[in-house]
């Protein structure tokens, strides 16, 4: 894959998240009105209209996108295959446990939705969840149900969390690890 290819899949696909947002707002306006969720589903809090995602979603996801070019190394060596495992296996990933998430909450198991919210800080320490392909396949996925805006609000604030976590929590683990015996010294802290 070359630079010239994935700039144009930015384009492409910021096209498509924006044609498909545009749909289901256009949609629910037919159809019974665009609703609004309430921060933290307090009734005190304000209400985010889904007619932000129109603007929100299309800038979350070029810039997104825009964020993982530039981490690609574009030289010979980079195949498909590494864009897949590096940059696309990760977004399906986060896609689906943002469905996931969708599907527990409207069906009134919430419990599910909490604990996988748990789930994620946990595998924060492991994996870098805070890069852009996560970030971008989680705001898709609750993206049907709960809008464009307020996922990219829970998505910053989770990869900030996350990000926390990854570079300064589990420098300290691997450390303890270390010392204690239970982690190989060669283990990366970055």
């Amino acid at each position: 894959m070359s630079k010239k290819t994935f700039s144009s899949i930015i384009l492409y696909f910021t096209l498509f998240v924006t044609i498909s947002i545009l749909a289901i707002l256009f949609w629910d306006h037919f159809h019974g009105g665009v609703p609004g969720h309430n921060l933290l589903k307090r009734e005190d809090l304000p209400k985010i209209s889904n007619w932000w995602g129109a603007i929100a979603l299309p800038i979350a996801t070029y810039i997104s996108l825009i964020k993982i070019r530039k981490r690609i190394n574009f030289e010979a060596n980079f195949s498909n295959q590494n864009f897949i495992k590096q940059h696309l296996l990760p977004f399906l990933v986060a896609f689906v446990f943002g469905i996931i998430i969708v599907i527990s909450s409207s069906t009134g198991n919430s419990e599910i939705s909490y604990s996988m919210f748990k789930l994620l800080f946990v595998v924060a320490i492991f994996i870098p969840i805070f890069k852009s392909e996560y970030f971008l396949g989680f705001v898709l996925g609750l993206t049907y149900t709960f809008g464009g805006a307020l996922p990219i609000i829970i998505g910053l604030v989770l990869v900030t969390a996350f990000y926390i976590i990854y570079k300064f929590i589990r420098p300290v683990f691997i450390w303890i690890g270390t010392k204690i015996g239970l982690v190989n010294n060669k283990v990366k802290t970055t």
